[in-house]
């Protein structure tokens, strides 16, 4: 018989997930006060915050408790990497169904717990309550450099870059949504199911002041690159013959995969911006950055993002990227 939330009770949980999360070093007193007291920290602080819920960001049957829990945590943690920061803490917040199987919340809570600990954090509290679907809300502490890489450092002449690959979760969306089967329809669930924060690139990126502007993507390169425009005050210009994709993304037609990789969003990669002068020592830094790094454009004076396919500005039809309350479908070029 499936032990459900409804027959345990809220102490109950609470004291089961409490046995889920050791004490950390830092951390004075964790989950099960009123509030978390960590140790005083001596760099600027980073705190951000991120809802998945259900029928909105996921479906229950596209991945496991464990794996949404972790996928909670990165994408929420992905902010923390965009401005150069290091995790210190995690918040987590559930609201879920009274039906809900008890080794599934476990198992949820546990997923943040090792994103958490795997970035060097902790999860260190959080909150539960009964909702009609399952949602999880994550806050993140953390921490960064004296100069914290925004949005508004870049200049125009600077060159754009992006880390990993675009447009397989986008792609393992639609596959997931479909119940397409196949080894190629898996292999972008993946890209969807698991990404990984970029913490490692963007503290290197800050460190050594390789980027004067960042975004992590999380709507879609189009969308993400005229916010790191608009608050830099410059356009951009993004070569779309160069965009990186994911080896499953062969498997559909070039523009079918431009426009996954332009717009479909939910890679929580990097975009950020290099001046002329950095860019060998951003080449140089490859090792210490752990992951693939592009030249996708540049910044230039004006305001916009342009998007050119072998070399002529084309328009992009369509959505720039995901928007909550608007329609979307992508846009294609």
């Amino acid at each position: 018989m499936t032990d459900r939330l409804r027959e345990r009770g809220e102490q109950a949980l609470l004291a089961a997930i409490r046995q889920l999360i050791p004490e950390t070093a830092g951390v004075r007193v964790g989950p099960g006060d009123d509030a978390a007291v960590l140790a005083p920290l001596r760099a600027p602080l980073l705190l951000t915050t991120d809802a998945m819920v259900e029928g909105v960001h996921f479906r229950r049957p596209w991945l496991s408790p464990h794996a949404l829990g972790r996928r909670a945590f990165e994408v929420s943690a992905s902010d923390v990497a965009a401005m150069g920061g290091s995790v210190v803490g995690t918040l987590l917040a559930v609201a879920a169904p009274s039906r809900l199987p008890t080794r599934d919340l476990r198992a949820l809570v546990a997923g943040v717990r090792d994103g958490a600990r795997a970035a060097g954090g902790a999860l260190v509290g959080g909150n539960l309550a009964a909702a009609d679907v399952l949602s999880l809300t994550i806050a993140v502490l953390g921490t960064c450099p004296s100069r914290p890489v925004t949005r508004a450092g870049g200049r125009a002449g600077d060159q754009l870059f992006v880390t990993g690959t675009l447009g397989g979760a986008a792609l393992g969306v639609r596959a997931l949504a479909r119940r397409s089967a196949g080894r190629d329809a898996a292999a972008a669930a993946r890209c969807w199911r698991g990404p990984r924060a970029r913490l490692r690139a963007g503290a290197v990126l800050a460190r050594r002041r390789l980027a004067t502007a960042m975004i992590d993507l999380s709507d879609g390169l189009l969308i993400d690159a005229e916010r790191l425009c608009a608050a830099s005050g410059v356009a951009g210009r993004i070569d779309a013959d160069r965009l990186p994709v994911p080896a499953v993304l062969r498997t559909v037609p070039p523009t079918q995969a431009r426009a996954l990789a332009l717009s479909g969003g939910e890679d929580y990669e990097l975009l950020f911006a290099v001046p002329p002068a950095r860019v060998a020592a951003l080449r140089a830094a490859r090792d210490a950055l752990g992951c693939r790094v592009t030249h996708v454009g540049e910044l230039r004076a004006g305001r916009g993002v342009a998007v050119t396919v072998a070399g002529q500005t084309v328009r992009a039809r369509g959505p720039r990227g995901y928007d909550h309350f608007r329609p979307n479908r992508g846009a294609s070029a």
